[in-house]
């Protein structure tokens, strides 16, 4: 199954608009400019992919019910043209439904696995001039009378309107780990336009709502361990939403199969070319707040690197540099980490060297192995598969042993003194990787003026003046201010 593919938002595809005030839909190419749609005068943009029509229709009663200024209400909604009847029919059906609309009609492709693709092209079509945008699902619909008028409170919150309103049920939950950003994700997010047009559209690959979970995360980390933090989040007051399961009506078959692609999605979240983009997005969300917050600084782009320029009161200019890559080895240690199936993505109780084989064998055959009996409150989990099961049974007879011998006997130096050895692999391969990286940058350097000993001398000189001697020197960090009586107004940046 190829995951990098593109979908082509123009081949066969209509966009029907109608405003708050007309009775019909106009139809038109998908990358027509219409004022009435993409520069409809709205509070909010509403994205959600659909071949549901009651579903459609219930959310969006749901909707007018709790509104008090439908007539600043868009929503964007992408169905399948595969039947010309069942279109005509829906627009016929919401036509009656006093909100402004645009609606997507275009080939039904892969399904399920492109859908993600749709949300950044509904993005593009929604209105230039919505205050917020917002992704759902067809069984999502708001829960609290008047929730607009809430919404429109939070209007130049940030007086640079970058920021997102939390309002699932994961908004008040703090993210301490990558993986929670995949698994728990603030699913109902409400993003401030420009917050999304600082980094183009939703996502880089399936996951609009994971994919802002992650940049969320970078966020909060690109300047620890300063004071100041980075991260935008504001967790929402009077605006819920109601229908936020998911798999909801499948039969077990298809709930198998939607686990299967959904695992083989998630690996793919996190390769590194991904991961990297999410942080790329946050450190342009970054530098967009110190830029609207500190008119006067200049940055330089070299595409891996940043360079904000400094003038000030010392005989040198100085810059303060911020890397605009995710270090490979970090995303590669972390996804050994986490090579445990059981213990990383279920509740079940197995030995970790058990866990390695079933995530084995999902990169092999792709699919999880099926289990002939569970048992959540026991962590129970028996493998259906003979082979793998008797496998991993004897990895739990082994692992069990290790255990008892390492862990049940605690190494003792003194009658009635017990002590444990504290061991971290993950701390013993970041410093075999540090160690091997100036290893082989002096090596380098050496080998290199072997093959050219007339540069030594002037190379020398400037790996010198790179340290100590350079008119535009580089800092650690910086403390911007646009008031020097009050430290509150302060700012301290972690350079890289």
């Amino acid at each position: 199954m190829n995951l990098d593919y593109k979908v082509n938002p123009k081949l066969n595809s209509k966009k029907y608009i109608k405003s708050y005030l007309e009775d019909n839909f106009s139809e038109h190419l998908y990358d027509e400019s219409i004022i009435r749609g993409n520069y409809c005068d709205c509070l909010i943009s509403i994205l959600f992919n659909t071949n549901n029509l009651d579903n459609t229709l219930f959310i969006l009663k749901e909707f007018y019910k709790k509104t008090k200024k439908p007539e600043k209400i868009q929503f964007c909604i992408k169905i399948d043209n595969d039947n010309q009847q069942y279109v005509e029919n829906f627009l016929k059906e919401i036509s009656r439904i006093k909100f402004n609309f645009i609606i997507i009609a275009s080939p039904k492709g892969r399904g399920f696995i492109d859908l993600w693709q749709w949300v950044n092209f509904l993005y593009k079509s929604s209105s230039v001039k919505s205050k917020f945008v917002m992704n759902i699902s067809d069984e999502m619909y708001v829960k609290n009378k008047n929730w607009d008028t809430k919404l429109e409170k939070y209007i130049n919150f940030y007086e640079d309107n970058i920021f997102r309103l939390r309002t699932s049920v994961f908004k008040n939950r703090n993210y301490f780990d990558l993986y929670e950003c995949g698994y728990a994700p603030d699913t109902t997010a409400i993003y401030s336009r420009k917050y999304l047009e600082i980094q183009g559209d939703f996502s880089p690959c399936f996951g609009p709502d994971n994919g802002q979970q992650f940049v969320a995360f970078y966020l909060s980390k690109l300047n620890l361990p300063r004071h100041y933090q980075f991260l935008r989040d504001i967790v929402s007051e009077g605006i819920d939403f109601e229908g936020q399961g998911t798999n909801v009506g499948l039969t077990k078959e298809q709930k198998n199969n939607r686990e299967n692609l959904n695992f083989l999605l998630w690996n793919n979240m996190f390769k590194y070319k991904f991961q990297n983009s999410y942080f790329q997005r946050a450190r342009k969300i970054q530098l967009e707040i110190i830029k609207e917050k500190y008119k006067e600084i200049k940055v330089e782009d070299y595409g891996y690197k940043y360079h904000i320029i400094l003038e000030n009161n010392k005989p040198r200019k100085a810059f303060l540099c911020l890397n605009n890559f995710l270090p490979i080895w970090k995303i590669f240690i972390y996804k050994l980490s986490k090579i445990d199936f059981l213990k990383n993505n279920t509740g079940y109780s197995k030995s970790s060297l058990t866990g390695i084989f079933i995530t084995l064998y999902f990169l092999i055959y792709k699919k999880i192995p099926r289990s002939e009996s569970e048992d959540t409150e026991k962590g129970f989990f028996k493998l259906k598969d003979d082979i793998l099961a008797k496998v991993c049974s004897i990895s739990d007879l082994i692992m069990s042993k290790i255990s008892d011998f390492f862990l049940s006997k605690p190494y003792s130096r003194e009658k009635g003194l017990e002590v444990r050895i504290p061991f971290s692999i993950k701390n013993i391969i970041l410093f075999v990787i540090f160690y091997i990286k100036i290893t082989f940058l002096i090596v380098l350097f050496f080998l290199y003026h072997l093959y050219k000993p007339q540069k030594l001398f002037k190379n020398s000189i400037k790996l010198i003046s790179l340290i100590s001697f350079k008119k535009l020197y580089r800092l650690k960090s910086n403390i911007f201010t646009n008031n020097l009586s009050d430290q509150s107004k302060s700012v301290i940046v972690k350079g890289d």
